[in-house]
């Protein structure tokens, strides 16, 4: 079967037609329409963040570790297995959360990850990429801290390797897919190669990740969050985002880097003032810089790995600008009085636009290469 031939024809479609079931069901739950777990907010937070996004990385990483290694991809019944680990996962932490054993059954698919990343990894050769398998062990650490406590450190540990994760990936491939493309276009400003700023950035981002992760949101967190979220914007801006605006494909790429510098931002005035909320922090970094960069990996990997053309069209204009106002009057909801149809509206934007990408993504998983 042609799903079993290639990761990302599994793990893709998976992972948009999961956030984009769960977020309106989740909706329900908040409006107290219906209540099949015991604890909606509990179960949103974590299939948000330990089931959509550790698809997308089985996905993505899956698929570009032959590349970095040389090594043959995974395949047919092992590729298989791992997909079924994972949506056993989603259905135990549904059915019955609340008991030991499915927590147990969902914990165990990021080790399984790292793992078989790990073994290419290695085998090839390719050390520096290891920093990845690591960051991998960390989330699967703050997974089991959020689902056997303490729950708090989990969760914010979860949030903090997920940006660290975002700003690493990103980080390579944004300026890289904006150099080819704009070379090709024989331009003559192009984004800057990684030096001083890329390293500050990814240091104070690990550094305000640490401290969000060990200690919370407190004033040590609120300076770091400032360093990250200053030198995070001036890396974005050195990448020629402005040049590239007429492709979907790319700029979406530069958008979803700068909701790290945002999320950022708001972690700081979260930890030094009252004015911004831990939940509109959690959703800036998870429904902004998390949903807006994996989905726009997933779809260029998609289309390149398919063998067809990485060039976007009205329907991912409407995709990703549906996608990102859904993050955005999220996060706005925390401001206002009555934020309940606010809210409720970010949801279903944020929903339809992970639809319509299952929509786009599906018969190219179901096809072969062209």
């Amino acid at each position: 079967m042609i799903l079993f031939t290639a990761a990302w024809r599994l793990f893709f479609p998976a992972a948009g037609l999961f956030a984009g079931l769960a977020l309106p069901l989740w909706l329900l739950m908040h409006a107290g329409q219906v209540t099949p777990v015991t604890d909606p907010l509990a179960w949103h937070m974590h299939e948000m963040l330990f089931g959509y996004l550790p698809a997308a990385l089985a996905g993505f990483l899956l698929t570009a570790i032959p590349n970095w290694t040389g090594r043959p991809a995974l395949k047919g019944a092992p590729l298989a297995a791992l997909f079924a680990l994972w949506l056993a996962g989603r259905v135990a932490m549904f059915m019955a959360p609340a008991g030991f054993i499915a927590p147990l059954i969902t914990v165990i698919f990021l080790p399984a990850l790292g793992i078989l990343a790990a073994r290419d990894i290695i085998k090839s050769g390719n050390i520096r990429n290891l920093v990845v398998v690591a960051l991998i062990g960390v989330m699967a650490l703050a997974q089991a801290l959020m689902l056997f406590g303490p729950a708090e450190i989990g969760i914010n540990a979860g949030f903090a390797t997920a940006l660290a994760l975002m700003a690493l990936i990103g980080g390579r491939i944004t300026p890289a897919f904006s150099r080819n493309w704009l070379m090709m276009r024989k331009a003559t400003a192009l984004p800057a190669p990684f030096g001083l700023v890329d390293k500050a950035a990814m240091a104070s981002t690990i550094a305000a990740a640490i401290s969000w992760s060990v200690s919370g949101s407190t004033a040590i967190t609120g300076v770091l969050a400032i360093v990250a979220s200053i030198t995070l914007a001036a890396r974005v801006a050195r990448w020629q985002g402005w040049a590239v605006r007429s492709e979907p494909l790319l700029l979406a790429q530069h958008i979803a880097y700068l909701w790290l510098a945002i999320a950022m931002a708001l972690l700081a005035l979260n930890s030094l003032t009252d004015w911004v909320t831990l939940s509109q922090t959690r959703h800036a970094f998870g429904a902004g810089g998390v949903a807006t960069m994996t989905m726009i990996v997933m779809l260029r990997a998609a289309l390149g790995h398919s063998g067809r053309p990485i060039i976007g069209g009205f329907g991912d204009w409407l995709l990703f600008v549906t996608l990102h106002l859904g993050a955005a009057l999220r996060v706005i909801s925390g401001w206002m009085e009555e934020p309940a149809w606010v809210l409720n509206s970010a949801g279903l934007l944020w929903a339809f636009a992970f639809l319509l990408f299952a929509i786009r993504v599906i018969p190219i998983a179901m096809t072969p290469r062209q």
